[in-house]
C-alpha cells in the first residue's frame, strides 16, 4: 500500500503536472522554485525565488490562483456594509469575517466570527463552522493601516486560504488589500482574482499598486536606474512573506 506524502519535493517536467502532495508541494521550475497546493475550493502556485538562469530542461510555472468557483462581488461588498453598521468611526474597532462553500446550497456564503474585538485585533471564535471551513478571512483595519500587520502575519500562518483586510471603511470609497497564506508563504492578489466582477464600492490596493510599478517600470525602461524611492519600493507587485520553509 502506499502512503501518499504530506509535502513533496519534485521538478516540473511538464506544463499542467499536477498538484499530488496532500498538504503542499515544493516545485523546482526552469524559472524559479514554486510552492504548490490544492484545496477542495482552488489550486494555488506562488514562487519562493527566482533562477537568473533558466533551467532549459524543465516546463516554466508561473504564479496564480484558481477557484472553482470565484466569489461573487456582493459578498464583499455585503460584508463592508455589516462592518460600517456595527462599529463607530469614532470608537474603531476589528471585525472578522469567514467566507465559505456550503455544500448543500452550492454556493458561498460569508458569517461573522469575531469572539473578541478591540482597536487593533480581533480574536476568531474557532467554534464556528464558517471559520473551520473559511475559504476566506477578511478583517478590518483603523483608518491609514493599509498593510497586513506583524500580528496578522502571526495568526494567519499555517494556514491554506484567502485573507483580506478593509481600510478606512467610514470612507466614501474603502481600500481592500487581499493576499494567499500557503502554509506560511504569502503572496498578494489583486481582487479580480478571486472575484466575479469589478466592485465599485471598493479600491483594490493591490491591483492599484501592480498599475503604479508598471508605469514606473515604463518610464525606466532603457534607462539605468541607480537608486528608486521608497513610496516605489512599497508597491511592490511581488511584495510577499515567506517564513519557514
Amino acid at each position: 500500500m502506499k502512503i501518499p506524502l504530506l509535502v513533496e519535493r519534485k521538478f516540473l517536467r511538464f506544463q499542467d503536472q499536477p498538484i499530488t502532495a496532500l498538504l503542499y508541494e515544493i516545485v523546482i521550475a526552469q524559472n524559479g522554485t514554486f510552492k504548490r497546493a490544492k484545496r477542495r475550493e482552488m489550486s494555488v502556485s506562488v514562487q519562493i525565488s527566482a533562477f537568473s538562469s533558466p533551467i532549459r530542461e524543465l516546463a516554466a510555472e508561473a504564479e496564480r490562483i484558481e477557484l472553482r468557483e470565484k466569489i461573487p462581488v456582493t459578498i464583499f461588498e455585503e460584508i463592508l456594509a455589516h462592518t460600517r453598521n456595527s462599529t463607530l468611526k469614532e470608537k474603531f474597532t476589528e471585525n472578522l469575517y469567514a467566507v465559505y462553500w456550503d455544500e448543500e446550497k452550492g454556493f458561498y456564503l460569508w458569517d461573522e466570527i469575531s469572539a473578541e474585538r478591540s482597536f487593533g485585533s480581533t480574536i476568531a471564535s474557532t467554534e464556528n463552522p464558517a471559520y473551520q471551513n473559511a475559504l476566506l478571512e477578511i478583517h478590518t483595519h483603523p483608518a491609514g493601516y493599509r498593510h497586513f500587520s506583524s500580528q496578522d502575519d502571526r495568526d494567519e500562518s499555517g494556514k491554506f486560504r484567502l485573507f483580506g483586510i478593509l481600510v478606512d471603511i467610514h470612507t466614501e470609497k474603502p481600500l481592500i488589500r487581499l493576499r494567499v497564506g500557503l502554509y506560511d508563504s504569502f503572496g498578494e492578489i489583486p481582487l479580480e482574482s478571486i472575484a466575479d466582477v469589478p466592485s465599485e464600492k471598493l479600491i483594490d490596493a493591490v491591483k492599484q499598486e501592480q498599475e503604479r510599478l508598471a508605469q514606473f517600470a515604463q518610464t525606466q525602461e532603457g534607462q539605468e536606474v541607480t537608486y528608486i524611492f521608497a513610496e516605489e519600493y512599497l508597491f511592490s507587485a511581488t511584495q510577499s512573506s515567506i517564513e519557514n520553509l
